[in-house]
């Protein structure tokens, strides 16, 4: 494999962007999709979460933009606004040092100000949620037929709903004919596969690992308790631990908010990542972990698929995962690029036959604590 970036023939401008973030190795993933995407070829994609999938697609594609024409040429597409707001300020770090125009168009968003902004300013390379994008093109102001390349971010997610697969397929039609293809995921099952392969000419299959994972870096542990102390002790291991940045997670969308206030009620500085929130609301949430300013969020598995914060070190699951792929999900969010992480999942007696389920389907050992004077302590 490939030891830096610089051996690919990447823009100059991406080159410094990496050097001044202290990205300086790629991943596995990143080095086969950046090979095959310089070589000219279409992608479809499998990795884990937490690998780079953000930069194995858009760093060759930002390369091979021709940054003198004013069309727009680069086409980004995420199933969420989280994941789309990410990717976009993603591009923008690194394309901060060109004269490059890129801009995010998502469902949540005034469509009214998008295309007001659009009269003046057209992106060179644009971010955005399928429908949002396809109700631009359709009102004529946005422009595919000089697209170069598309992008597709958590493909399999797209492709496995319908209605939001057709508006992506709406658009592939759109786009130029000698378009570059790239579309990542982090499980790609083999029905989603031909899915994709039916709209994309000669892809190359390529495979990071196997896809979702557990992380071998992250240690999975569980405590016994009844429903009615869950918040308390969930509380008690942010203080006193303490959680500097951590995801608890539940299961449905009507217990986010109150679980977040419940905490926030007792000393948790924290925040609500809900569905049902606004776009600026869920940015400021975003915002606030990423830079320190809250040490936890409370998420649902919807609000929190392609979530992507790096140095998540505690996942709380104060609800336990649905299955195993979302117990998966859920781990990925911490021990992500090799770092360490623990995943925490509290437990009535009555659900250890789940944590049994997980243990075997996944190949793991998660490990019983009890929590005694202030710390977490292996069951002896």
């Amino acid at each position: 494999m490939e030891t830096n970036f610089s051996n690919y023939g990447l823009a100059p401008f991406l080159e410094e962007a990496l050097k001044s973030q202290n990205i300086t190795t790629p991943t596995e993933i990143q080095h086969q999709v950046i090979t095959e995407v310089m070589d000219g070829q279409n992608v479809i994609a499998k990795s884990q979460t937490g690998t780079g999938k953000t930069l194995a697609f858009a760093l060759p594609m930002l390369s091979k933009i021709n940054e003198a024409s004013k069309e727009m040429q680069v086409l980004i597409l995420a199933p969420t606004h989280e994941l789309a707001m990410q990717i976009h300020q993603v591009i923008k770090e690194l394309t901060k040092d060109t004269a490059l125009i890129v801009d995010a168009f998502i469902g949540s968003a005034n469509i009214n100000r998008q295309m007001e902004k659009l009269k003046k300013q057209k992106p060179q390379i644009a971010v955005g949620t399928p429908g949002r994008v396809l109700e631009l093109v359709e009102k004529k102001k946005l422009k595919l037929h000089q697209v170069k390349f598309v992008a597709v971010d958590e493909a399999d997610r797209l492709a496995q709903e319908k209605p939001h697969w057709d508006t992506v397929v709406q658009l592939l039609k759109r786009v130029s004919n000698e378009s570059q293809y790239i579309f990542v995921s982090a499980t790609m099952a083999d029905d989603v596969q031909k899915k994709i392969a039916d709209e994309v000419p000669t892809p190359v299959y390529l495979s990071a690992g196997e896809g979702m994972v557990i992380t071998k870096d992250v240690q999975h542990t569980y405590v016994v308790c009844e429903e009615r102390d869950k918040i308390d002790l969930a509380r008690k291991f942010i203080i006193n631990i303490p959680i500097k940045k951590g995801i608890v997670f539940v299961n449905h969308l009507d217990k986010v908010n109150e679980t977040a206030d419940k905490l926030k009620y007792k000393g948790v500085t924290v925040k609500a990542l809900a569905s049902d929130r606004n776009k600026e609301e869920r940015a400021k949430a975003l915002k606030a972990f990423h830079d320190g300013e809250i040490h936890v969020l409370v998420a649902s598995d919807v609000a929190a698929r392609g979530l992507d914060v790096d140095d998540v070190t505690h996942i709380i699951n104060l609800q336990l995962p649905v299955d195993d792929q979302a117990y998966v999900h859920r781990a990925g969010r911490t021990g992500r690029m090799g770092k360490s992480g623990v995943v925490l999942s509290l437990v009535e007696k009555r659900q250890m036959f789940i944590i049994e389920k997980f243990e075997k389907a996944l190949g793991i050992k998660l490990e019983e604590l009890i929590y005694k004077q202030g710390k977490l302590h292996a069951k002896a």
